[in-house]
């Protein structure tokens, strides 16, 4: 049994196009942009599969998220690194803030400005209609059997 990645970018014109995982590797370790994404953010499905590529592999996870490309083509380090400080901070505790004195529990308070602004800046929350284009590129058997609401990890 085989594992590996597999990323889906939303393009300009709304389609979903593979990116290649070599390729965003590449960028994300600093050693080749890419120059089409320079200087802007992206909608990518990050997605791992199972089992054998050319006949039956499975989607074992799949993440929606945003992705920061700095002006010459690489995954913005900047970016990448308030992204892992925002999901520390949103584990510091999970807890809600008590009803009556929000005020007094500053922790649970801290951990929800940082889960909110993690989903502002690198959550994609697909529609219906995107979520079936890449349940049906990635995994067809799964269209019939899912619910229609993805998880939201965000790495």
């Amino acid at each position: 049994m085989q594992v590996w990645r597999r990323y889906l970018v939303k393009d300009v014109s709304g389609r979903l196009v593979d990116l290649p995982a070599r390729l965003l590797d590449r960028a994300d370790d600093g050693t080749a942009p890419l120059p089409a994404y320079a200087g802007r953010c992206v909608e990518v499905v990050a997605a791992v599969l199972v089992g054998d590529p050319k006949s039956s592999a499975r989607l074992a996870e799949m993440e929606f998220t945003k992705l920061y490309f700095d002006k010459s083509g690489f995954v913005d380090a900047a970016k990448r690194e308030r992204m892992i400080r925002l999901m520390l901070e949103s584990c510091v505790d999970r807890r809600p803030p008590s009803a009556a004195c929000p005020d007094r529990d500053p922790l649970a308070h801290r951990a929800g400005t940082a889960r909110d602004l993690l989903t502002r800046e690198f959550g994609w929350d697909p529609k219906p209609a995107e979520l079936n284009a890449v349940l049906s590129r990635l995994d067809p058997a799964r269209l019939d059997r899912e619910p229609k609401v993805p998880g939201h990890a965000l790495h």
